[in-house]
Protein backbone atom coordinates (compact mmCIF):
# COMPACT_ATOMS: atom_id res chain seq x y z
CA UNK A 1 0.00 0.00 0.00
CA UNK A 2 1.37 3.26 -0.92
CA UNK A 3 1.80 5.55 2.29
CA UNK A 4 -0.80 8.54 2.52
CA UNK A 5 2.17 11.60 1.59
CA UNK A 6 2.43 9.64 -1.92
CA UNK A 7 -1.08 9.35 -2.25
CA UNK A 8 -1.99 12.56 -1.91
CA UNK A 9 0.98 14.21 -3.39
CA UNK A 10 -0.68 15.18 -7.16
CA UNK A 11 1.81 17.25 -8.32
CA UNK A 12 4.58 14.93 -9.21
CA UNK A 13 2.19 13.65 -11.89
CA UNK A 14 0.35 16.14 -12.56
CA UNK A 15 4.27 17.47 -14.25
CA UNK A 16 5.01 14.68 -15.64
CA UNK A 17 2.27 14.48 -17.96
CA UNK A 18 2.73 18.23 -18.29
CA UNK A 19 5.98 17.17 -20.75
CA UNK A 20 3.96 15.58 -23.10
CA UNK A 21 1.73 18.79 -24.35
CA UNK A 22 4.81 20.79 -23.43
CA UNK A 23 7.42 18.40 -26.10
CA UNK A 24 4.57 18.31 -28.80
CA UNK A 25 4.36 22.06 -28.63
CA UNK A 26 8.39 22.94 -29.00
CA UNK A 27 8.90 20.03 -31.56
CA UNK A 28 5.90 21.10 -33.58
CA UNK A 29 6.27 24.64 -33.90
CA UNK A 30 9.93 25.94 -32.91
CA UNK A 31 11.06 24.11 -36.02
CA UNK A 32 9.36 26.11 -37.80
CA UNK A 33 9.92 29.26 -36.06
CA UNK A 34 13.53 28.90 -35.72
CA UNK A 35 14.50 26.54 -38.80
CA UNK A 36 15.21 23.31 -39.14
CA UNK A 37 18.13 22.44 -36.51
CA UNK A 38 18.28 25.49 -34.48
CA UNK A 39 13.98 24.93 -33.47
CA UNK A 40 14.97 20.42 -32.99
CA UNK A 41 17.75 21.50 -30.93
CA UNK A 42 16.07 23.94 -28.84
CA UNK A 43 12.97 21.68 -28.24
CA UNK A 44 15.20 19.03 -26.93
CA UNK A 45 16.97 21.84 -24.47
CA UNK A 46 13.71 22.34 -23.16
CA UNK A 47 12.85 18.79 -22.66
CA UNK A 48 16.38 17.78 -20.80
CA UNK A 49 15.96 21.70 -19.09
CA UNK A 50 12.46 20.11 -17.91
CA UNK A 51 14.04 16.70 -16.93
CA UNK A 52 16.46 17.75 -14.96
CA UNK A 53 14.08 20.54 -13.08
CA UNK A 54 11.31 18.00 -12.41
CA UNK A 55 13.92 15.78 -11.65
CA UNK A 56 15.37 16.96 -9.17
CA UNK A 57 11.77 18.21 -7.57
CA UNK A 58 10.63 14.05 -7.38
CA UNK A 59 13.77 12.12 -6.76
CA UNK A 60 13.91 10.79 -3.18
CA UNK A 61 17.21 10.12 -0.68
CA UNK A 62 20.13 8.53 -1.93
CA UNK A 63 20.62 8.98 -5.75
CA UNK A 64 23.92 7.76 -5.61
CA UNK A 65 23.19 4.61 -5.07
CA UNK A 66 21.37 4.23 -8.69
CA UNK A 67 24.83 4.44 -10.19
CA UNK A 68 26.53 1.48 -8.10
CA UNK A 69 27.27 -1.83 -9.78
CA UNK A 70 24.53 -4.72 -9.03
CA UNK A 71 25.25 -7.29 -7.25
CA UNK A 72 26.82 -10.26 -10.29
CA UNK A 73 23.96 -12.96 -9.57
CA UNK A 74 22.43 -14.74 -12.19
CA UNK A 75 18.82 -12.47 -12.79
CA UNK A 76 21.66 -9.08 -13.06
CA UNK A 77 23.95 -10.89 -15.88
CA UNK A 78 20.48 -11.43 -17.86
CA UNK A 79 19.12 -8.27 -17.31
CA UNK A 80 22.68 -6.48 -18.05
CA UNK A 81 22.32 -8.59 -21.75
CA UNK A 82 18.94 -7.43 -22.25
CA UNK A 83 19.64 -3.82 -21.61
CA UNK A 84 21.97 -4.21 -24.52
CA UNK A 85 20.04 -5.92 -27.29
CA UNK A 86 18.29 -2.00 -28.39
CA UNK A 87 22.55 -1.04 -29.00
CA UNK A 88 22.91 -4.46 -31.16
CA UNK A 89 19.54 -3.55 -33.01
CA UNK A 90 20.37 0.20 -33.46
CA UNK A 91 23.76 -0.36 -34.58
CA UNK A 92 22.68 -2.90 -37.61
CA UNK A 93 19.80 -0.94 -38.51
CA UNK A 94 21.69 2.64 -38.26
CA UNK A 95 25.19 3.35 -37.64
CA UNK A 96 26.69 0.37 -39.65
CA UNK A 97 24.97 1.83 -42.54
CA UNK A 98 25.47 5.40 -41.78
CA UNK A 99 29.17 5.12 -39.93
CA UNK A 100 30.77 6.30 -43.70
CA UNK A 101 28.95 9.22 -44.08
CA UNK A 102 29.75 11.13 -40.74
CA UNK A 103 32.60 13.63 -40.70
CA UNK A 104 34.42 14.39 -37.29
CA UNK A 105 32.31 17.31 -36.75
CA UNK A 106 28.88 15.23 -36.56
CA UNK A 107 30.85 12.47 -35.06
CA UNK A 108 31.82 15.06 -32.03
CA UNK A 109 27.72 16.13 -32.23
CA UNK A 110 26.66 12.59 -32.18
CA UNK A 111 28.69 11.81 -29.27
CA UNK A 112 27.38 14.96 -27.12
CA UNK A 113 23.82 14.52 -28.06
CA UNK A 114 24.01 10.46 -26.98
CA UNK A 115 25.76 11.32 -23.36
CA UNK A 116 23.12 14.06 -22.59
CA UNK A 117 19.73 12.83 -23.60
CA UNK A 118 21.06 9.39 -22.40
CA UNK A 119 21.89 10.38 -19.02
CA UNK A 120 19.26 13.03 -18.91
CA UNK A 121 16.50 10.51 -19.00
CA UNK A 122 17.80 7.42 -16.99
CA UNK A 123 17.95 10.24 -14.82
CA UNK A 124 14.77 11.51 -14.64
CA UNK A 125 12.65 8.65 -15.82
CA UNK A 126 14.18 6.00 -14.28
CA UNK A 127 16.10 7.38 -11.43
CA UNK A 128 14.03 9.83 -10.26
CA UNK A 129 11.10 7.80 -10.04
CA UNK A 130 12.49 4.66 -8.35
CA UNK A 131 14.59 7.12 -5.66
CA UNK A 132 10.93 8.14 -4.77
CA UNK A 133 8.43 5.35 -4.88
CA UNK A 134 11.70 2.53 -4.62
CA UNK A 135 9.70 -0.79 -5.09
CA UNK A 136 6.13 0.34 -6.11
CA UNK A 137 5.50 -1.56 -9.65
CA UNK A 138 2.86 0.88 -10.39
CA UNK A 139 4.97 4.45 -9.94
CA UNK A 140 8.20 3.15 -10.12
CA UNK A 141 8.38 1.35 -12.92
CA UNK A 142 4.81 0.85 -15.60
CA UNK A 143 3.80 5.23 -15.08
CA UNK A 144 7.42 6.24 -15.77
CA UNK A 145 7.82 3.45 -18.60
CA UNK A 146 4.26 4.59 -20.60
CA UNK A 147 4.87 8.29 -20.56
CA UNK A 148 8.49 7.61 -21.89
CA UNK A 149 7.03 5.83 -24.58
CA UNK A 150 4.47 8.42 -25.34
CA UNK A 151 7.00 11.22 -25.50
CA UNK A 152 8.27 9.85 -28.16
CA UNK A 153 5.26 11.05 -30.03
CA UNK A 154 6.20 15.15 -29.54
CA UNK A 155 9.40 13.94 -31.16
CA UNK A 156 7.77 12.18 -33.49
CA UNK A 157 6.03 15.41 -34.47
CA UNK A 158 9.35 17.53 -34.76
CA UNK A 159 8.41 19.66 -37.75
CA UNK A 160 10.87 18.86 -41.12
CA UNK A 161 12.44 16.12 -39.43
CA UNK A 162 12.48 12.19 -40.35
CA UNK A 163 12.87 8.88 -38.88
CA UNK A 164 13.73 5.65 -40.45
CA UNK A 165 10.91 3.61 -40.70
CA UNK A 166 8.61 6.25 -39.17
CA UNK A 167 6.14 5.83 -36.72
CA UNK A 168 6.31 2.53 -35.59
CA UNK A 169 10.10 2.15 -35.00
CA UNK A 170 10.31 5.18 -33.03
CA UNK A 171 7.03 5.27 -30.98
CA UNK A 172 6.83 1.30 -30.36
CA UNK A 173 10.88 1.14 -30.10
CA UNK A 174 10.73 3.74 -27.54
CA UNK A 175 7.94 1.75 -25.64
CA UNK A 176 9.82 -1.60 -26.22
CA UNK A 177 13.35 -0.16 -24.96
CA UNK A 178 11.62 1.67 -21.83
CA UNK A 179 10.31 -1.82 -20.74
CA UNK A 180 13.61 -3.37 -20.82
CA UNK A 181 15.67 -0.57 -19.17
CA UNK A 182 12.85 0.27 -16.72
CA UNK A 183 12.29 -3.20 -15.32
CA UNK A 184 16.17 -3.27 -14.96
CA UNK A 185 16.51 -0.45 -13.25
CA UNK A 186 12.90 -1.13 -11.34
CA UNK A 187 14.24 -4.68 -10.21
CA UNK A 188 17.87 -3.71 -9.28
CA UNK A 189 17.00 -0.59 -8.25
CA UNK A 190 20.10 1.29 -10.13
CA UNK A 191 20.08 3.26 -13.39
CA UNK A 192 23.65 2.49 -14.07
CA UNK A 193 23.49 -0.31 -16.44
CA UNK A 194 20.70 1.03 -18.49
CA UNK A 195 22.18 4.82 -18.75
CA UNK A 196 25.13 3.28 -20.28
CA UNK A 197 22.80 1.10 -22.55
CA UNK A 198 20.73 4.09 -23.82
CA UNK A 199 23.57 6.00 -24.30
CA UNK A 200 25.18 3.75 -26.33
CA UNK A 201 22.09 2.78 -28.21
CA UNK A 202 21.97 6.99 -28.71
CA UNK A 203 24.71 7.13 -30.32
CA UNK A 204 24.07 4.43 -33.08
CA UNK A 205 20.59 5.51 -33.51
CA UNK A 206 21.49 8.62 -33.69
CA UNK A 207 23.51 8.01 -36.22
CA UNK A 208 20.91 7.66 -38.98
CA UNK A 209 18.88 10.76 -37.69
CA UNK A 210 21.86 12.77 -38.76
CA UNK A 211 22.23 11.38 -41.81
CA UNK A 212 19.01 11.12 -42.98
CA UNK A 213 17.83 14.63 -42.16
CA UNK A 214 21.29 16.31 -42.30
CA UNK A 215 23.57 15.14 -44.68
CA UNK A 216 21.53 13.37 -47.69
Amino acid sequence: MLEPKILGSKSPFLFSFLILPLTFAAFFFLPQLLGKTVGYLASFCIYWLYCLLHGVQLKGNNMAKLYTWPPLNRQNVLLLFLCFVPAVGAFFAAFLITYSQLNSTLYFILVAAALVNGFVEELYWRGAFISRYKQHLWLAFIFPTLLFGLWHISVYAAYGITYQGGFLPLVGGAFFMGCLWGYTAYKQQRVLAPTMAHILTNFFAFSGLIVDNWVR
